[in-house]
């Protein structure tokens, strides 16, 4: 299990490597997202800010979109065979915004965005 964070990771990596498995859990901090992303199958996004009913749905855009291009551009280099699953809101602008992304690096497939 490779867990990404710009902060590393550390207490979500502690935590996740006591469950009882044979798996390995590793954090990565910013610098080394290609090396979190070599290898992987399944890429769940939960980054960004989360809705709340003060933010208006265009900050929330400002603030998440570039996160995720950041993050669909590193998968189009690192693994662009991984299915991908979006889960910052807004989430139809995100979706749209890993789906062009992977699209201008000839990378997209309909059937593994999520």
């Amino acid at each position: 299990l490779s867990l990404y964070d710009i902060s590393g990771a550390p207490s979500i990596t502690a935590n996740m490597s006591h469950v009882a498995t044979a798996g390995e859990v590793n954090g990565y901090i910013s610098e080394k997202l290609g090396n979190a992303l070599q290898g992987t199958k399944i890429v769940v996004i939960a980054a960004g800010i989360p809705w709340k009913p003060n933010i208006a749905w265009v900050n929330l855009f400002n603030t998440n979109v570039p996160i995720i291009q950041d993050l669909a551009q590193a998968i189009s280099k690192d693994t662009p065979e991984a299915h991908i699953l979006i889960i910052p809101n807004p989430v139809n602008s995100t979706i749209s915004i890993i789906t062009e992304v992977l699209k201008k690096a000839s990378k997209f497939n309909p059937t593994k965005v999520w």
